[in-house]
């Protein structure tokens, strides 16, 4: 076996792992009975998958076969699955040498096949060009171009460069496919694999946190030595260029955010500064009295009030104070308490809302918010927990748990846990969590979660803009600027979230599962005739794609899906059938829910073109097809129906499967309906099986993803993670 010597191989196999198996396979005996047919086929199709893994990344035969002429083919990675196909079989073969033309391909029994790879059909020996590429069916109808290497690989390559998208192609190799010495293909062989889907559009670019082993961090710089400062608070101006802070001696100073001289506000005895709102006034607490800044005269008027004040605060531009008995703002003439505080127990006031709306208090070892609307308190968490921070809206707040941070809304419904850290909120909706050791960043529905910098962030404060903050490091206050979040996930990205998952959960028949992305509407939409979460039946659901997906609505945000699940006998698709979906934001919880749902009929596939994606805009509907169409037929056949069942003009384009109807003006929310006439034929003459119908909405003017739900009141909710259809 060690001096097996073959000088053909030689020359052809350069690598000593396939030397030594060709040494091995050759000199086995072939005395004995063939292996089963099925383990040949299998082993063959798992070596030849190995052998095309070994070749990724290397620039293969079949870009430069099918490229402009005049460039090199270099067939390694073809020749690799070639030679170990062809030496595996030959020494499999009875003697006398090969007696069955085996085809083959890497693709076969594939479920996500990319749209632009070529389809890549070997032969166990060499084939006669012509009588091949006439015996290759495509089902469906696809226009292509063939190239060969060494007679043994053909490419075949659709010639819009691209295959259909949700699409499950069966390639044919017949009978009529002759080897080069005349022999005939036993019986036909076919190859069936599926498309990915399109992929998604790209998103506009966006800063992005860079976290590193590093510091993520700009411009970090002290703005006040160590030693003259106390712990808070930290107050900004409303243009985020200065800060203003009560130091050791309890003086109210400001400082430059871009560093420079500091300047004394009040010399002494300040506690509880609050700028307002609108950022043309600033309101303190000193002996006893409030007393209010006015920036544009510099002027400073006092409030002489009763009981006396403890903590000082804004309602848009009135006064909000607290007092040992209760909550207080001006009167005609006089103070005027909006809410009064508990009359037993130790009460501490600890915050009021950036609103003035509500009050965070501390009522023995119990946190509590008081709505001063209302005069009724609820408690947040249990015993012992803290208050760290309202949301910039002050429609949520942050309190400590045993487990890191709770972000609660006002009914003290706790949405999402943080990590643990001294936390703030931005208007970006971005949340910085300080500690002694690191600084993270965190959006308020717990994801883009980052590492800012290792080091010392203690009690860090945002500025307005929501990109620069001021922390304390050794006493000393200073300021930093931290990258923007990665782009929120827009509407559309959510909801299909959700539709991924119910429809992921029905795939694995986990119906429960799938019953939990439905609201009371969707629960009984799915309980009527015509609709189940199971799918029974002969043929088995095994995996689905989007037809269309929009917004149609917003406040709340709407989304309309139409869902094509296929059904399969064997790995053969026969039949589909379409679902079209509602989705809902929960004003609650701000997760979309399915909230109606209805499906169409049953049809049978492998009968003419069929509709496999549809995009909607105002000004265009783009519709594409499974295969390649007779133009001819296109202009008449596929057009839009408003409302009143009235054609609605439009400029029918054809190109490379794709129906392009543009100088369209949908309203949004209008009720339109798209139309396939079966006189539609595909490139072999087969019309379409029945007209097809596609209700559709006019679309949702397009927003951009709004970054600002914290001021807004309402964080973004987690959604379940996308995964591919099917």
């Amino acid at each position: 076996m060690n001096n097996f010597q073959d000088p053909e191989l030689e020359d052809v196999l350069q690598d000593d792992e396939l030397r030594r198996i060709a040494t091995l396979l050759s000199s086995a005996e072939r005395g004995e009975a063939p292996l089963d047919d099925a383990f040949q086929t299998g082993l063959r199709r798992q070596l030849m998958q190995q052998a095309w893994g070994m070749a990724e990344g290397r620039d293969s035969w079949w870009r430069r076969a099918l490229a402009p002429p005049g460039l090199a083919w270099g067939a390694a990675a073809a020749a690799l699955v070639l030679i170990v196909a062809v030496v595996v079989y030959t020494a499999l073969q009875k003697p006398g040498g090969l007696t069955e033309v085996v085809v083959a391909s890497s693709l076969d029994g594939s479920k996500q096949v990319a749209l632009q790879q070529p389809i890549l059909v070997s032969f166990n020996q060499p084939m006669d060009r012509k009588s091949t590429e006439d015996a290759v069916q495509i089902t469906p109808a696809t226009n292509v171009v063939f190239s060969w290497q060494s007679n043994t690989m053909l490419a075949v390559q659709p010639t819009s460069h691209s295959l259909a998208p949700n699409t499950q192609y069966q390639v044919t190799i017949g009978a009529g496919a002759k080897t080069v010495a005349g022999q005939k293909v036993a019986a036909q062989q076919t190859i069936t694999f599926v498309t990915q889907p399109p992929p998604a559009a790209a998103p506009s670019p966006t800063p992005r946190p860079t976290p590193t082993p590093g510091n993520a961090l700009t411009g970090e710089k002290q703005l006040v030595a160590a030693g003259a400062v106390a712990t808070g608070p930290i107050l900004w101006s409303a243009d985020s260029t200065t800060v203003y802070f009560v130091d050791a001696g309890l003086a109210l100073k400001t400082v430059p955010a871009s560093g420079g001289n500091v300047t004394v506000v009040a010399p002494d005895g300040v506690s509880s500064p609050a700028i307002s709102p609108a950022g043309d006034r600033l309101a303190y607490i000193r002996a006893g009295r409030i007393e209010v800044l006015t920036f544009a005269s510099g002027t400073t008027t006092e409030l002489a009030v009763s009981p006396s004040p403890a903590r000082v605060g804004w309602a848009k531009d009135k006064l909000v104070w607290t007092a040992v008995d209760g909550v207080y703002t001006q009167g005609a003439n006089a103070p005027k308490q909006l809410a009064a505080l508990p009359a037993t127990g130790t009460v501490t006031v600890l915050s009021i809302a950036p609103d003035g709306s509500h009050i965070a208090y501390q009522q023995d070892q119990n946190l509590l918010l008081l709505d001063l609307a209302s005069g009724k308190s609820i408690q947040l968490g249990h015993a012992g927990a803290q208050f760290l921070g309202w949301s910039p809206g002050s429609a949520h707040v942050l309190y400590s748990t045993t487990d890191g941070i709770a972000v609660s809304d006002l009914q003290g419904g706790s949405t999402v846990t943080l990590p643990s850290g001294e936390p703030t909120w931005s208007s970006q909706d971005a949340i910085l969590l300080g500690s002694d050791t690191t600084l993270y960043q965190v959006r308020s529905d717990g994801t883009a979660q980052s590492k800012l910098a290792d080091g010392t962030y203690h009690n860090p404060v945002w500025a307005p803009n929501g990109s620069t903050f001021t922390y304390f490091r050794g006493g000393a206050i200073w300021v930093a600027t931290a990258p923007a979040l990665p782009p929120l996930p827009t509407a559309l990205d959510q909801a299909s979230a959700v539709v991924n998952s119910f429809m992921d959960a029905r795939l694995k028949g986990l119906t429960d599962q799938a019953a939990t992305f439905l609201d009371d509407n969707g629960k009984q939409a799915y309980t009527g005739p015509g609709l189940g979460l199971g799918i029974t039946g002969n043929a088995q659901f095994s995996r689905y794609y989007f037809l269309t997906q929009e917004i149609v609505n917003t406040q709340p945000d709407t989304a309309r899906f139409v869902v094509r699940l296929v059904l399969s006998h064997g790995k053969i698709d026969v039949n589909d059938f379409e679902e079209t979906l509602t989705l809902v934001r929960d004003p609650t919880s701000k997760q979309f829910l399915i909230d109606q749902a209805s499906a169409g009929p049953r049809r049978d596939l492998g009968k003419g073109a069929e509709v496999v994606s549809v995009d909607v805009a105002a000004d265009v509907v783009k519709v594409t097809f499974d295969s390649d169409l007779d133009p001819g037929t296109v202009q008449d056949g596929v057009y839009l129906l408003d409302s009143k069942g009235k054609r609605i003009d439009a400029t029918v384009t054809y190109a490379n499967r794709l129906v392009t109807l543009s100088g369209l003006d949908l309203k949004s929310g209008n009720q339109y309906k798209l139309v396939v006439l079966t006189a539609v034929r595909d490139v072999q003459g087969h019309n379409v099986a029945a007209d097809y119908n596609l209700d559709l909405l006019g679309p949702a003017p397009k927003k951009t993803p709004d970054r600002k739900q914290g001021s807004s009141g309402a964080p973004a909710s987690p959604s379940p993670v996308a995964t591919p259809a099917g």
